[in-house]
């Protein structure tokens, strides 16, 4: 039983440190969107715009329910899948503590070329109208950045740190 437990255990651990990172940053990234979103919008116009985006809804930002709460669920669905990339990635070449904030950063820029510039600007144009003026294109590049210091964080620092990514210890010279 005791056997059975710890390779439970360790599962869920090693599923959080695969899934955590980028769902926290995720909801670092909406938050900051929404509140953004407030002052130059309203505060559901981001993540509804994610929706009507993909054809959910109309275009605009009077509030609708299902673009909501969809757009939410899919931009934290792309959230944990970017940041599991990520994780993957840094694993591969070994990024540890600053240098994992900083590929991080790298990280969230690249997805927002990604998003912003490729998806929403070429394969979306016709339907992400509401998303692009939900909040300034700025905020957007902000929010990228948040969402992968948030994200490089935990995986080189707090409980969630990647043991294979920890700093090899030298061997101690022999006095």
């Amino acid at each position: 039983m005791t056997v059975k437990l710890s390779q439970t255990e360790s599962a869920v651990r090693t599923a959080a440190r695969w899934v955590l990172p980028g769902l926290i940053a995720g909801l670092v990234f909406a938050m900051w969107a929404m509140v953004v979103g407030i002052f130059t919008s309203n505060v559901w116009a981001p993540p509804q715009g994610i929706a009507q985006s993909v054809g959910i809804g109309t275009q605009g930002h009077n509030f609708q329910l299902v673009p909501f709460v969809l757009g939410l669920m899919g931009h934290m669905m792309n959230s944990v899948i970017i940041g599991i990339i990520f994780i993957a990635i840094a694993r591969a070449v070994h990024l540890r503590g600053v240098g994992a904030v900083i590929g991080g950063m790298v990280w969230g820029v690249i997805a927002y070329v990604g998003m912003y510039r490729v998806v929403l600007r070429v394969l979306l144009a016709s339907t992400s109208a509401s998303f692009l003026s939900a909040n300034p294109e700025w905020s957007w590049i902000a929010g990228h950045l948040m969402y992968g210091v948030v994200l490089g964080a935990p995986v080189a620092y707090g409980p969630l740190r990647d043991p294979h990514l920890q700093a090899r210890r030298r061997p101690a010279l022999a006095a």
